[in-house]
């Protein structure tokens, strides 16, 4: 739930007097009057040609790539810590994944023309074949193994939802080496220790689905769309049939050969059109007033998610630093 090849991080182009600006009351590029469900406004729309360093409102209340890294490597010393109550020596496995930017430069589809023209459509962070990452489990004893995940069988609705109330069960009925393990095992322990140590934690999952909804509302903004069909027609003069830029590799008959001759030829005319109607510009414009509108109407929720996330990173430096 939490996180290659390289790429030329290009910054992207900015027009001297465009800024995309987030505040109400600017008519902005046709949007609709103020309204629960009117398209938010934005003044103006920046000319930008990749995708790969662009950060929008949502991300200042998410961990970054490198800051999960560091909350990864502070569960499994909770984990091994809990383990060792239970006389069991154990150490989590590392997790490799190469970190990622920010911003996520397919968000709005290939958008470099290096990379497309390497690459095609194949996402070069999966270019690699990295063998799979040793979860630990091989060598453990059942015992250890039951200490570790905890009793089988139990249900996600038996598991307590925070350390508290955790410590206030007292533990599972089942016993290793003389003494009851935590409910899910030391795995669950040193997950509720460091993302909901007490009743009331917002969910992991809050930010994720305020992006989500965000990201779906703005794929129906008549500028989003009137900018798709410019690229579309783009697209169409190169001789490409696609609607979709999120999709183009799909529309095409590209799922299965994503970074053959034909798919780079294909994803290089993508880019092309994407630079010449600057659909990266009007996309990043219009997802961010989406998200910027999620951000100040869930604004209590929200920084009650980023004080919680800078305790856990605050725990997290203890143990590991």
């Amino acid at each position: 739930m939490f996180s290659a090849a390289p790429h030329r991080r290009t910054p992207f182009l900015v027009a001297a007097s465009a800024a995309v600006a987030l505040l109400s009351g600017c008519s902005g590029d046709g949007a609709q009057p103020a309204g629960a469900n009117a398209e938010p406004a934005v003044s103006a729309i920046p000319t930008i040609a990749e995708a790969t360093t662009l950060r929008f409102p949502l991300d200042a209340f998410e961990a970054t790539d490198e800051q999960n890294r560091t909350l990864a490597r502070a569960q499994g010393i909770l984990t091994s810590r809990c383990m060792a109550r239970f006389g069991f020596s154990y150490q989590a496995p590392q997790n490799s994944s190469p970190q990622q930017p920010r911003g996520g430069s397919r968000r709005f589809g290939v958008t470099d023309l290096k990379t497309a023209s390497q690459y095609g459509y194949r996402n070069p962070r999966t270019a690699g074949s990295e063998p799979p990452r040793d979860t630990g489990r091989g060598t453990l004893s059942k015992t250890a193994e039951i200490a570790l995940l905890g009793e089988p069988g139990l249900k996600p609705e038996d598991l307590p939802a925070s350390q508290q109330e955790a410590e206030r069960q007292g533990g599972s009925a089942t016993e290793v080496n003389d003494k009851r393990i935590p409910f899910g095992g030391c795995t669950r322990e040193s997950f509720l220790q460091l993302y909901a140590p007490k009743p009331g934690t917002v969910d992991l999952l809050y930010v994720f689905n305020l992006r989500n909804q965000a990201d779906s509302e703005y794929r129906g903004d008549s500028r989003v769309r009137a900018v798709d069909r410019r690229w579309s027609d783009c697209m169409a003069e190169s001789g490409y049939r696609a609607r979709d830029p999120h999709n183009a590799a799909e529309e095409l008959g590209l799922t299965d050969a994503r970074s053959g001759p034909e798919a780079i030829s294909a994803a290089k005319a993508d880019v092309a059109c994407k630079h010449r109607v600057n659909l990266v510009g009007v996309h990043y414009a219009v997802l961010s007033a989406y998200e910027q509108r999620a951000v100040e109407r869930n604004a209590e929720t929200l920084k009650l998610a980023k004080d919680q996330l800078d305790e856990r990173l605050r725990l997290a430096a203890s143990l590991t630093g």
